[in-house]
């Protein structure tokens, strides 16, 4: 940035913060840190931060910035400073359990992340831990949601069933039947209706309809996530429709299989342990980085559950290989939570983007920040106008990217949350109601009691 542009910054800055303490209103300086610079390649040491109202209206080096008079001071002396995480796969009402998504939500919020992206869940609940997060009612991160399109016959699926209980599968406006005969301006307008951000492309789908479909929630401003293949579409086909994010590395590999899966189902029967990167699999990867696509890789979920007919190795190599091209990826995890684990499975994610996919600390960080926020249409930056959402750190983490897990404080919306206040949870709360998520993995998925009607259709996958 040149010299007089950062200075006409600096001064409008500073101007804000003087009309802000003279309106009243709380002005916090964060002082003393070590901020992450613009491009998250290093960090600059004595910088300050200071909020107002939810934004960062000034932030620099601390002789460039001026702390206002009656100023609250915070000072972080010893401490590094990055923009809150973002979780870029998440499934929080698969089976609408309240207290469970809060308790999610809270652990992912004291482990440093700001944003998530739900894939694909009872709308209703999401709809509602939305607001909640939005307006600080609850401690969680920012929530960006999609509606779920499927062929019909997808939704034999139980946990389509769990996410649109009270309704016949396939009819809700958030987990939508689509068929060629289907009205698609209706249908997104329906989807969009819900409050969601995107429409997630599920699965048997066939190439046609998935370009139609895409081109009609462009048209209502709507951004498309799809599983990178949704079979009977193909990687390529899915690419070449023009969606915006691409989940699980590991489906990229289906466009060198033979014969390909025609629907999710086959998919799912489909052995993976043999597969080898084929060039029909290097021209998907080729097209998608000059498309501009961003790859959600959800690495990490094929060594947390592992399956032997679909190797973790099949997403780290293809995650690798994506990297190398300068695809864009995103750190999501995809989980069913471990209440266990007092921390967000998103951290063991971002490591394994380092020490797997050949990712440096530094583009790991961007890849669960930048790239994570891009996802949902909108940024991850420390900058003054931009939401005061940031992570302290006892530890620098482009030395060791382990140094995510050492959060001291999170900062959300200007809210301080101190994670020395965290009381983890250790069980699921009303755990016997909770189901499986629409993760993608093959396997067994068995619908759990509810108290609402169960619908007749009985999975195959069950």
């Amino acid at each position: 940035m040149p010299a007089r542009i950062f200075i006409f910054f600096v001064i409008i800055s500073c101007f804000l913060v003087r009309v802000a303490a003279a309106a009243g209103v709380p002005v916090t300086a964060f002082t003393g840190a070590s901020v992450i610079n613009e491009s998250g390649t290093a960090f600059e040491s004595g910088s300050t931060i200071i909020i107002r109202d939810g934004k960062i209206v000034a932030i620099g080096r601390s002789g460039a910035v001026t702390i206002p008079a009656g100023a609250r001071t915070v000072p972080l002396n010893g401490r590094y400073v990055v923009p809150g995480l973002v979780n870029s796969h998440v499934h929080l009402a698969t089976l609408a359990v309240p207290a469970q998504a809060r308790a999610y939500l809270r652990r992912e919020l004291y482990s440093g992340v700001t944003m998530v992206r739900d894939m694909a869940g009872d709308v209703r609940l999401l709809a509602e831990l939305q607001r909640e997060a939005a307006a600080d009612e609850i401690v969680a991160p920012d929530i960006y949601y999609a509606s779920l399109f499927a062929g019909p016959s997808f939704f034999v699926d139980p946990r389509s069933h769990d996410a649109s209980r009270g309704i016949e599968p396939g009819k809700a406006p958030w987990m939508q039947a689509i068929s060629p005969e289907t009205d698609l301006r209706l249908a997104v307008a329906r989807a969009k209706g819900t409050g969601a951000t995107a429409i997630k492309l599920y699965a048997d789908l066939p190439a046609p309809l998935v370009t139609a479909i895409t081109a009609e929630a462009h048209r209502q401003s709507l951004l498309v996530w799809s599983h990178a293949a949704i079979f009977p579409a193909r990687p390529s086909e899915i690419v070449e429709a023009g969606v915006d994010v691409m989940s699980h590395a590991d489906f990229i590999g289906f466009e060198s299989i033979t014969p390909f899966p025609q629907s999710f189902q086959q998919a799912r029967r489909t052995d993976l342990s043999a597969w080898k990167l084929t060039p029909a699999v290097s021209s998907v990867l080729s097209k998608m980085k000059s498309r501009g696509l961003i790859l959600d890789a959800t690495v990490d979920v094929g060594f947390r559950d592992p399956i032997p007919t679909w190797p973790a190795s099949v997403a780290v190599q293809l995650a690798r290989e994506a990297h190398k091209r300068g695809i864009p990826i995103s750190a999501g995890t995809d989980d069913d939570a471990d209440w266990k684990d007092p921390n967000s499975a998103l951290l063991a994610e971002i490591e394994r983007l380092v020490h797997d996919v050949g990712m440096t600390n530094a583009e790991a960080l961007r890849a669960a920040t930048v790239v994570g926020a891009r996802t949902v249409g909108e940024q991850a930056t420390l900058a003054a106008g931009h939401a005061a959402n940031f992570v302290v750190l006892g530890a620098d983490p482009l030395q060791d990217i382990r140094n995510l897990r050492n959060v001291i404080l999170v900062v959300k919306h200007g809210i301080e949350h101190q994670r020395s206040a965290y009381e983890p949870a250790t069980s699921a709360p009303t755990a016997s109601n909770a189901g499986h998520s629409f993760r993608h993995q093959p396997g067994t998925y068995t619908r759990r009691a509810a108290p609402e009607r169960q619908w007749s259709a009985e999975s195959p996958l069950s």
